[in-house]
């Protein structure tokens, strides 16, 4: 081996590994970025988060903001959240199929059924979505279930227009669990 070419195997190698060692450093400082947003965001600051950015702080700014009840800015940061681990997209998808929840018991406790309504509707839909990312997620089975016994999804007495009485709907009732069926 001639001693220029062993000046360029040595430069090569030294190029690479300060390479790798910049590399390393700008990810470490990217890390540290994310872990001091999410530890902001854990301690009730509000810290901005890019709905393409990684999926731990996204995570992290939609529970801040659903437990503020800010649901559409954290349903605008599901996609983030979705590229991450399944488990923290399911966990994601259940808190925010749970802030939908609570704005619907709010609405329907105001005499607003018709506003609670899409509301539910959207609720199963993230409690759907949790269950799609971690199918075992007993909370999302459990959330959906009584979502879908909350509001049924069979039209209204006048919705269509037909008020024959043989044409109505007929009216359905649930069947709860622990519950007799026959007379009292």
């Amino acid at each position: 081996m001639t001693p220029r070419a062993g000046f360029l195997i040595w430069g090569a190698l030294l190029t690479l590994g300060l390479g790798g060692f910049v590399a390393n450093g700008v990810e470490t400082m990217r890390l540290a970025r994310e872990n001091a947003t999410v530890r902001a965001l854990s301690a009730g600051r509000d810290a901005p988060v890019s709905p393409y950015g990684a999926p731990h702080p996204a995570h992290a700014r939609a529970l801040f903001l659903l437990a503020r009840d800010r649901i559409e800015p954290a349903e605008a940061l599901m996609p983030a959240v979705s590229r991450g681990p399944a488990s923290l997209a399911a966990g994601a998808q259940l808190t925010l199929g749970n802030g939908r929840m609570r704005r619907a018991f709010m609405l329907i406790e105001a005499a607003r059924r018709d506003e609670a309504i899409p509301q539910v509707q959207l609720a199963k839909a993230a409690y759907r979505a949790a269950l799609k990312a971690e199918p075992g997620l007993f909370d999302a089975k459990v959330n959906l279930d009584l979502a879908q016994r909350l509001v049924r999804d069979l039209p209204r007495v006048g919705q269509d227009g037909t008020e024959d009485p043989e044409n109505r709907p007929r009216k359905v009732w649930t069947d709860l669990p622990g519950m007799p069926r026959g007379a009292p």
